[in-house]
């Protein structure tokens, strides 16, 4: 094995959660009840995807949301993409990356590394708010990465894109369950970065930052 891709989760890993919990606020307190239905589809497609019998027939996320929301399809759909997507978006406008990401992910660029960014929401503006446009080879969001993680099927996905085998590699996250177990069912490695890292397995990859982690990859793709 050989590591040929860097895979990043981008909520919560390309940025502190706090920031962004903070810049939401308003926006929660204002759209509660599609907020919360919308948490609840979010369980539940999850749900459905751990049970053999509903894994392998998912239901549209959008239905799910129009059951919670006792409304049609094409309202849920319009409210999904106008409020939960495009609207919540608007609040990472002003929300700092962790220290040194760019200059990271430019280092491992520079050394041959594919760059991806996979997220369980739509990328859209997200990554020009953080000033990390451009820099990634495949940036890929949910409905597109076909199903949530910790399922296989975005990881792959995400590899596909990359024109590079899974066991090569190595996706970063800050959720044990979703990101690196996820990464791990599809064949790659998985690691986390920052505070979620402190209380991680013994197994796990940590980084406490991106300088760190920069110096431990560069340091596998010379040696």
């Amino acid at each position: 094995m050989a590591l040929q891709a860097v895979g990043f989760d981008i909520d919560g890993t390309l940025y502190p959660d706090w920031r962004a919990r903070s810049r939401s606020l308003f926006f929660l307190l204002r759209h509660v009840r599609p907020v919360v239905a919308f948490a609840r589809v979010r369980r539940i497609m999850r749900e459905l995807d751990e049970n053999p019998e509903t894994a392998e027939h998912p239901v549209a996320e959008v239905e799910l949301f129009a059951q919670e929301l006792k409304c049609t399809v094409s309202e849920a759909r319009t409210i999904r993409d106008t409020v939960i997507y495009a609207g919540w978006e608007k609040c990472f406008k002003n929300v700092r990356p962790y220290s040194h990401v760019r200059e990271s992910l430019e280092a491992l660029s520079a050394a041959g590394l594919k760059l991806a960014a996979l997220s369980d929401f739509p990328v859209g503006n997200k990554l020009k708010y953080f000033g990390l446009d451009g820099i990634f080879d495949v940036e890929i969001g949910f409905p597109e990465s076909q199903r949530l993680k910790p399922r296989q099927e975005p990881f792959l996905e995400m590899a596909r894109c990359l024109d590079v085998e899974p066991q090569n590699i190595l996706y970063i996250g800050n959720k044990l369950t979703y990101d690196v177990r996820g990464a791990e069912g599809a064949g790659m490695r998985g690691a986390l970065i920052g505070p979620p890292g402190r209380s991680a397995p013994p197994d796990v990859l940590t980084f406490e930052d991106y300088p760190q982690m920069v110096e431990t990859l560069l340091s596998e793709v010379t040696s």
